[in-house]
Parts: C-alpha cells; sequence; structure tokens
C-alpha cells in the first residue's frame, strides 16, 4: 500500500476509510442486497497508482491557478478521489457532481473533509444555470472520454469566460465506455471551443497516453 501514499492522501485514510468500505461492501454482498461484487472492484479502481498519479497531477499543476474564494466543481466526481486530493491541499468549498447513486452513497462513507459537498446531480447543469454559471470558478473533469464529444463541445461554449476550467482525456479508445478518446494532446485541444490554455501536457504510460489541459 505504501506506493499508493502522496502527500494528498494518508495511510490513515486507507486504514479509517477505504479498508473497512471494501468490507462492508463484502459482507453486503454476501448477506444483503444493497450492493454488488463490483463496486468493491470499482473501489480497488479509484484508488489504482496510476489514477492517483493523474489525480495529483491534477492538484499540483491546478493550484497556481486556484485563489482564496473561488468555489470549486468536480463534474463525474466517481467515488471522491479528486475531490480529496483536493481537501487535502486546500480549504476551498468543493462540490461534487456525479449521476450514479451508488457512487454518491459511496463516496459520502468515504468523505472526510467538510469542505466537500457531494449532489447527485448532472455537473453540466452548470453551463445552463444563470445562477451557477460562474459560481463555481473552478472546473474539472477529469472524465471526458465518457462524455458524447458534441455534448462536451456544447457545455463548454456556455462556460463563463472567467471560470477556468481542467479538463482529462485519453486514448484509450478500445473501451467501450470510452466514447470522446484522442489521438494526442493536439487532437484533445482541437475538439474544444476556442479558450485561452493556461497549461497543456501529456502523461505517458506503458500501455495509454492521458492528456491534460487547462484553460480559461
Amino acid at each position: 500500500m505504501e506506493h499508493l501514499m502522496t502527500k494528498y492522501i494518508q495511510k490513515s485514510f486507507f486504514d479509517n476509510k477505504v479498508l473497512p468500505l471494501l468490507s462492508f461492501l463484502y459482507t453486503d454482498t454476501m448477506y444483503g442486497k444493497n450492493y454488488d461484487y463490483y463496486r468493491i472492484k470499482d473501489i480497488l479502481d479509484q484508488y489504482d497508482p496510476k489514477q492517483i498519479e493523474c489525480k495529483q497531477w491534477v492538484v499540483d499543476e491546478l493550484l497556481p491557478f486556484i485563489n482564496e474564494e473561488d468555489e470549486i466543481a468536480v463534474i463525474g466526481g466517481w467515488y471522491g478521489l479528486m475531490s480529496h486530493m483536493l481537501a487535502e491541499s486546500i480549504p476551498n468549498l468543493i462540490v461534487d457532481y456525479e449521476i450514479d447513486a451508488m457512487c454518491v452513497d459511496l463516496h459520502d462513507k468515504l468523505k472526510v473533509h467538510k469542505n466537500i459537498s457531494i449532489l447527485y446531480e448532472d455537473g453540466f447543469q452548470i453551463f445552463d444555470s444563470v445562477e451557477y454559471n460562474g459560481k463555481d470558478k473552478v472546473i474539472i473533469c477529469t472524465a471526458c472520454e465518457h462524455i458524447d464529444g458534441e455534448d462536451l463541445y456544447g457545455a463548454l461554449s456556455m462556460k463563463n469566460p472567467k471560470s477556468t476550467i481542467l479538463l482529462q482525456s485519453n486514448n484509450m479508445s478500445h473501451i467501450d465506455s470510452h466514447v470522446n478518446c484522442h489521438k494526442s494532446l493536439n487532437h484533445f485541444i482541437e475538439s474544444l471551443p476556442d479558450m485561452k490554455i493556461l497549461y497543456k501536457g501529456t502523461k505517458v504510460f506503458d500501455d495509454y497516453e492521458r492528456y491534460m489541459v487547462i484553460a480559461r
């Protein structure tokens, strides 16, 4: 487990939250009907070293663009790893949007930071709302490969120009649920509306590449 530790994830988090949750899920799948076995694998996948490395990449590169008064929205928060790692380093309000009710439930069981708010809602509603478009000064979506390209383009086209957005995608087009992959970082950027690029980069792994853009 030591290779999973970073400055944004402490061993006590695994001991006090992750491992008890896995035990709870195992017991429930044996004797209850609320959860299924695949959630155990899903939780383990969230803490895959590559997942952690890519989320740490987000925090390291995004922190210089976050102001003290900024609210942060995480779209597609899954089981909350992104929000947790951010909350380890900043006190800002973080709103985690997720459309899978079970992810919301399990994220709530894993949550330790009071500045994280978990909503069972579509995070892209931010861009449709006069009230919220711009309220969340920093918007994060690290799962662009799961979002239809036209839908993503349309939502980002409505983004308040004062808001900073961080996006990640990859080139793993062989996975069925990946509907918006890209063959290179430039190809990813070309698929987005015209924005001022503050940071762009590629993280290369043995079997795939992950692309990241911070823009305004």
